[in-house]
């Protein structure tokens, strides 16, 4: 399990290039909460895939409860995202991308804890 960190983090690194290319993307015509909340939406499908499979090395099959469990697991990581992002916008930076970078340190180590602990254990 002592890899499952490291592989998290590989995950991390390229759903961080699939959420901020749709943020770069829908920010030029949605206002802003809106196009991070699309754009974290769309990099969680490859979320899901990567960690059940490659991270976790999950073997079960796609089943309704593992799912809804990784739904709850999306949205509390969500809302952590959303209000950290909303509260940098507000108080630190008119910038959406320095908000939403100062959002990954706490949804990442929620996600982790949630994925390792709820969702795929």
């Amino acid at each position: 399990m002592m890899r499952a960190p490291f592989r998290f983090c590989a995950v991390g690194t390229l759903v961080f290039g699939v959420d901020y290319a749709g943020l770069w993307l829908f920010h030029h015509f949605l206002p802003r909460l809106v196009a991070v909340s699309l754009a974290y939406f769309l990099a969680v499908s490859v979320h899901f895939c990567l960690n059940k499979w490659w991270v976790f090395r999950s073997k079960a099959p796609l089943e309704a409860v593992e799912a809804a469990k990784y739904v709850l697991t999306v949205l509390t990581c969500w809302l952590c995202t959303i209000t950290v992002v909303w509260l940098a916008l507000r108080f630190l930076t008119p910038n959406v991308f320095v908000a939403k970078t100062l959002a990954i340190p706490p949804a990442t180590l929620l996600s982790f804890l949630l994925m390792r602990g709820f969702v795929f254990r």
